[in-house]
């Protein structure tokens, strides 16, 4: 890398302000997993990684190209592999036996994670997998951060294969500029068309066909600027009439407003936002090109370049010491300056020991100097030396591997949730339960629209369990409520609690409806439990409207750890339970601050403990609203 760099310096080609852009993107990966509040779209730092890789990737290869009429496919992947591998090989080999001795639940994700992140597979692993919910529920894998490793590697693959095809024609950069942009079109639209807020966004958030296009929107831009090379003004010359050092600095500015407010889950990034970032970051780099100009020039400065050069193996160690050291949830600010200082630490090493001497090409040096004949003393002397360090090195990598075998092959493994078959039969039991309930309702002749149970007027006044007793109450809930079945049926017998693993908030829109509409339900209110699997979109609103005014709603705030929408889906919670008329909270979040005695393994479902206080919270919430209600002398509800 470095020879490739003073090259390109050489030719007047590299383009140092790329290495400040480079950094600028790994520091909003590294804000947005450490949860800061001014980075909750840093995860666009990869969009941009994207973009500078598909840009200097293609630099390499239309340089090659134009050169020789082909590329060296074989010297070319070599140097891919060199530049990756090591670097993960040396990240997974430390923290698999860590992991094993201080977090058996991680250990037992990156086990199953290894293959896919060293073979650059594992975004599609990280895609398939959800069809199991339980395997990924709570704290994530340490190794998925690695899928985007895997898109930049299958693009290695697959594009310089295109060029190359593409080489054979005269008119071969138009063909290219063509086929790439095009190629970027269809990906943007499958990211568009494929994406589903209604689902989870795993498919369109870490798929190669989805991503491809911020990679194709740097390769485009290489044939773009035809021959225009990272160039210095002579000196007296005037700058050109239109102002890139202006137009870079305004998009950069952009990509970092959207770094602050774009949400990672929210239906913006992917019906446009991942493209406009794509597209900014092209304009950077273009006004990168004249390194004489001012933003060039800043981000050239020598902490930039530090971070940059390291920028690599920063993104590969950031993410496990956060799980290591947090567990991936908000902590103290010493917390994180903990992790921050642990991952500058660990990517300086491995930048120094590993990524830098590999890429250097040691071992091939190494293995000529070993096998050489020496004809002075002091060659001799010298391939004495690098024997003892090739052996130690050779040592240390055999002891990892060892002790990677022996942890993978004997340490027992934790999930986390430590009885995954009775959280399956738990789900199957709730839904034959709701089931059963949703028969024997349309069994029953409806009481009129707008009736509900519970006495108001013209008798005794009815007591807590006789409410309880009466109250017809429908709860449309995720895994979390599921766990609390039976805790739900023993406080409300009239009611039906639908339940199911990974259920989306936009899902409780068609189940209402097929309530009401297709088997018949008139009950009294609603409990919207959903929030912990994704954003809450328009879903409560609609649901609002769906009611009716005269139809309570009670809506549960979430407690999921691990995931950027805790906070947001509770504040809109919040905001909406104040808001709306006849709507009302149910602080599952704040009844549960500090009792993790609630909660299972993964820090999300429910001890039995939890389930218990789980239904209270909702008991005391309708308790209120209808003891108010039984109290008013019109038998209206209170106001929120």
């Amino acid at each position: 890398m470095r020879s490739e760099k003073r090259n390109y310096a050489k030719k007047g080609q590299y383009i140092t302000g790329i290495d400040g852009l480079r950094a600028i993107a790994v520091l909003m990966v590294l804000a947005y997993h450490l949860k800061l509040p001014f980075a909750k779209g840093g995860l666009l730092g990869v969009t941009i990684f994207f973009v500078i890789s598909g840009f200097l990737i293609t630099r390499i290869l239309v340089s090659e190209l134009e050169s020789t009429h082909t590329v060296d496919l074989k010297k070319f992947w070599s140097r891919r592999i060199r530049r990756l591998l090591p670097a993960v090989l040396t990240m997974t080999s430390i923290l698999i036996p860590v992991s094993a001795a201080f977090n058996r639940v991680l250990f037992t994700k990156a086990c199953s994670d290894l293959l896919s992140a060293v073979f650059c597979y594992n975004n599609w692993q990280q895609i398939f997998r959800n069809v199991s919910y339980f395997e990924n529920a709570g704290m994530p894998s340490p190794l998925t951060h690695c899928w985007s490793l895997s898109v930049e590697a299958q693009f290695y693959l697959l594009y310089p294969l295109l060029l190359i095809f593409f080489a054979k024609f005269q008119d071969w950069r138009r063909i290219s500029a063509c086929a790439t942009l095009l190629m970027a079109v269809l990906s943007m639209g499958a990211m568009w068309v494929l994406f589903d807020p209604s689902k989870d966004p795993s498919r369109v958030y870490y798929g190669t066909d989805t991503r491809a296009f911020s990679l194709l929107f740097g390769a485009f831009l290489v044939f773009l600027i035809q021959d225009r090379p990272a160039k210095r003004r002579r000196k007296g010359t005037r700058a050109s009439w239109f102002p890139w050092d202006t137009a870079g600095a305004a998009t950069l500015l952009v990509l970092f407003y959207m770094a602050a407010r774009a949400d990672g889950s929210g239906s913006f990034l992917y019906r446009g936002g991942q493209a406009i970032a794509s597209a900014c970051t092209v304009l950077v780099i273009l006004s990168l090109l004249d390194t004489d100009g001012v933003l060039s020039r800043i981000l050239s400065t020598m902490p930039l370049k530090w971070i940059s050069d390291r920028s690599y193996g920063i993104y590969l160690w950031h993410y496990p010491i956060i799980l290591l050291v947090s567990g991936g949830k908000k902590a103290a600010w010493w917390v994180h300056a903990l992790e921050i200082l642990l991952t500058f630490l660990m990517s300086a090493l491995s930048y120094r020991l590993v990524e830098t001497p590999v890429r250097s090409g040691i071992i091939e040096k190494s293995i000529s100097i070993i096998r050489s004949e020496p004809e002075t003393r002091r060659e001799r002397r010298l391939q004495i030396r690098t024997l003892k360090r090739s052996i130690r090195a050779v040592s240390a990598a055999l002891v990892l591997a060892a002790g990677v075998l022996l942890c993978v092959l004997f340490v027992p493994r934790e999930n986390a949730l430590d009885h995954i078959e009775e959280w399956e039969q738990q789900e199957k039991k709730a839904q034959e339960i709701a089931q059963r309930k949703t028969l024997e309702l349309k069994e029953t002749v409806s009481r009129d629209p707008g009736q509900d149970g519970v006495q108001t007027s013209g008798e005794a006044a009815p007591t807590d369990e006789e409410i309880l007793n009466s109250l017809s109450l429908l709860l449309i809930g995720d895994s979390v409520a599921m766990g609390a079945t039976d805790e739900f049926y023993t406080t409300f017998p009239c009611g039906i609690s639908d339940v199911a693993v990974g259920r989306q908030t936009t899902e409780s829109i068609g189940i209402y409806d097929a309530y009401v509409n297709a088997h018949g339900w008139n009950g009294d209110c609603v409990v919207f439990a959903l929030g912990s699997n994704g954003l809450l979109y328009d879903s409560l609103s609609t649901l609002r409207e769906m009611l009716g005014p005269d139809r309570p709603l009670f809506v549960v705030t979430v407690r999921v750890p691990y995931v950027s929408w805790e906070g947001p889906n509770n504040q809109e919670v919040r905001a909406f339970t104040e808001a709306a008329e006849n709507t009302y909270l149910i602080d599952w979040y704040g009844i549960s601050e500090g009792h993790w005695e609630y909660f299972a393994g993964d820090g999300i479902h429910l001890t039995l403990e939890g389930c218990r206080a789980y239904i209270d919270g909702i008991k005391e919430g309708v308790l209120e609203v209808y003891r108010t209600k039984r109290g008013n002398e019109h038998g209206t509800y209170p106001q929120t």
